[in-house]
Order: structure tokens, then sequence, then C-alpha cells
């Protein structure tokens, strides 16, 4: 490191930087709105790509570029890379918090170039807030992330370069590294230049990961669910239950099917109209997943029909959770909305060779005898004891 000087690190910074910010720019096109943080990470590293050009222009250019602006570009930067994995954990970043901070270090730098001019001082605030900053992200990516590699790589990533950032803040403080400017050929400095070149590197591949880990859940997603109702769509749902079927036969827990068909919504549709219609639609599934139990899986079956996975269900158990949601989707809950009912058949999985399809046609023989006794109640496949209840026209 010896032969490496602070100029040739800051300009090996700065390209790597650079390529890594044009990277984020255009991967940003190729993502969806609803993954955020991109553009904050493709700003952030420019703002440190030019503060880079300012710092390897130290003696060439007036003061104030290189010890002011090139400090306040570097904050600013990491701040905006903060900010970006925030907006990507789906949260807002404090900015008015943030503005203030920067504020105060332009204030500072001003103050510590102009009225007492103090490099050691200037770099001690500058890594003071920026180690700050790193371990920020490292605690907020760790506590939210660390389930995922890409999640993990990126926060320890970022408990790293904090961590040599905080040494840093301590050999200054200890006068145990005293560069006199930016381009003081001091092992500290030379040591702290490379891991930032090297961490702007790992954290934009660490972004990268999450947000193409992302992509890939979203898109799963997608497939997988019903794009109105966020219900598992049909064949994802049937999936699911020959799995549970699969997972019963070695626990010996069977489970049980609600199959549901909203009453007359035919009507609804032509009264109200199909936006309407599809408000109902939602208000149903969101109510129906209140009512059901936290391991209980909903999915459209089609049109206004749903089917829903109760793991580890007796019939009789079952009966009780579809009184239970039959009982509450017919109250009245928004005046926004019609009225609307529900009729439920359940089935349940006790026999030994059960199977998806016989589960299915046992579940859909249910509803249809509760809709042909009336609409607006609950009934079981024949194997099971009727739980009838007093049934109100739909």
């Amino acid at each position: 490191m010896a032969e490496l000087d602070p100029r040739s690190l800051i300009f090996v910074s700065g390209l790597l930087g650079l390529m890594c910010s044009a990277i984020l720019f255009m991967l940003r096109g190729s993502f969806p709105l609803s993954i955020g943080g991109l553009r904050n990470w493709a700003w952030g590293l420019l703002c440190m790509v030019i503060a880079s050009g300012m710092y390897g222009l130290t003696g060439s250019v007036p003061s104030f570029f290189p010890n002011v602006g090139g400090n306040v570009l570097l904050v600013g930067g990491i701040m905006l890379v903060y900010a970006g994995f925030v907006r990507f954990l789906k949260r807002r970043p404090r900015v008015r918090l943030l503005a203030v901070t920067l504020a105060a270090v332009f204030a500072f730098c001003a103050w510590f170039t102009y009225v007492r001019p103090s490099y050691p001082l200037r770099a001690l605030l500058v890594t003071s807030v920026d180690t700050c900053l790193f371990l920020a992200c490292a605690a907020l990516i760790l506590k939210t992330s660390a389930g995922s590699f890409s999640g993990r790589f990126t926060g320890l990533v970022f408990v790293a370069i904090g961590t040599i950032s905080a040494a840093r803040v301590a050999m200054l403080l200890l006068q145990l590294d005293t560069p006199d400017s930016v381009m003081g050929p001091t092992p500290g400095q030379k040591f702290y230049l490379v891991a930032i070149a090297f961490a702007i590197l790992a954290i934009t591949l660490g972004a990268i990961m999450m947000a193409n880990e992302r992509l890939r859940a979203e898109l799963e997603f997608i497939a997988s669910h019903d794009q109105l109702t966020g219900a598992y769509a049909r064949g994802a749902f049937i999936e699911q239950l020959q799995t549970e079927l699969c997972r019963s036969e070695r626990s010996g827990r069977p489970p049980a099917l609600l199959m549901f068909d909203l009453d007359h919504f035919k009507t609804v549709n032509d009264r109200f109209g199909h936006a309407v219609g599809d408000k109902v639609i939602t208000d149903f599934v969101r109510r129906t997943r209140e009512l059901l139990r936290g391991h209980d899986m909903l999915g459209r079956y089609g049109g206004e029909e749903f089917v829903a996975l109760l793991p580890e269900t007796t019939r009789e158990e079952a009966c009780k959770v579809a009184e239970r949601i039959c009982h509450g989707i017919a109250v009245h809950v928004s005046m926004e909305l019609p009225r609307y009912t529900v009729s439920i058949g359940v089935a349940g999985a006790e026999a030994a060779d059960a199977t998806v399809d016989a589960l299915l046609f046992a579940a859909d023989r249910a509803l249809y005898a509760a809709k042909a006794d009336g609409r607006n109640c609950v009934r079981g496949d024949p194997g099971q004891a009727a739980t009838p209840r007093e049934t109100a026209s739909g």
C-alpha cells in the first residue's frame, strides 16, 4: 500500500462509484415502481463520485470545493444511499433530520476551512457522521432482511465499513493518524480510502442482489395470487391443497376445505356495475381473512367463488369457522357497498384415500346444497352431519 498515493486511491474510488451509479441508473428503468430505493442509491453514488473528483483536485481548485463541497457531497451521497434502503424496505426516511445534519456538516466544514482551518477536525466530523450512517444502514438491513443471503451480505458490508470508519474516528481522536489533508500519505488515510473503494462496489452488489430478490418474490407472488384480491390463484391454491394432503398423510391430521359463493353476485354487477362488484369481492376477501385463522389459506376458485384450506381441522371445527364467516359477512358494515351474503360448503379429508379432486367435488356438492337451501347458510358434504342455521334470502 506504500506505493499507492491518495490521489490514485481517490481516482479508483470515483471510477468504481461512477460505474456502480451507471449500473443502478440503467437498472432503475427495468424494475417496477414497487421496488423503491434504486434511484436514491444511484444518485447517492453519483454524489460520492463528484465528491471524489473534488478531493482529487485538492491544490488545483479553490479550497471550498474539496474542503466544503466534497465533504458535503460525500455525506449527502451516503445519506441518499441510506434513504434508498429505507425506501426499499417500504419506510419513510427522516428527511428533515438528514437535511438538518447535512446543513450542520456544511457549516462545520466551512468554519474549519475559513475561520479556523483544520483538516483533522473536518475529517473527524465527516467520518463520525459517515460512521453513524453506515451503522444505521447495517442495523436497518440486518433487522429487516437478515433472513436472506443478500440482506446478510449487505448488512455485514455496512458493519465492516462502519467499523473501519469508527476505527478511523478513534485514531483521529487519539492522534494516532494525523493527515494534514485528504492527500496526506498516512497509512490510516490510505487504508480508509481503499476500504471506501471496496465498500462502494460491495454495497452496490448487495443492493442489486436485494432488488433482484425482491423482484423475484414479487413475480412469484403475481404468478401465484389473484391480482384483484391478493388471494391464491386457482392453480397455486390446488398445489397448496395437494401439499397439505400429502403432509396430512404423514401427520394423521387431515385438513378441511370451505367453498364460498357470493349470493346473487350477478345482480350486484347488473345493478351497481362491475367496479362495485370488484369492490364487493375485495371486501369479501379482506373480511374473510380477518375471520379465518392465521394458518388458513384463501384462494379464488373462479369469478365469485372462493375456497379456503384449513390445515389440521376436523369437519366439525371447519363448520364452526364457516358459520363465523357466514354470520360475519351477512353483517352490513360499509355504507359504500351493497349488502351481500355468502353460501358455504364444507368438506373434510378424513378418508385415508382423500384426493384433491374428491375434496373439491365434496365441497362443491356441499356448496350447491347450501344454495339449494336458500343461500346465506353453511352445509356439509353428504358424509357430514349438517349444521344449518336459520337461512335468510340472499
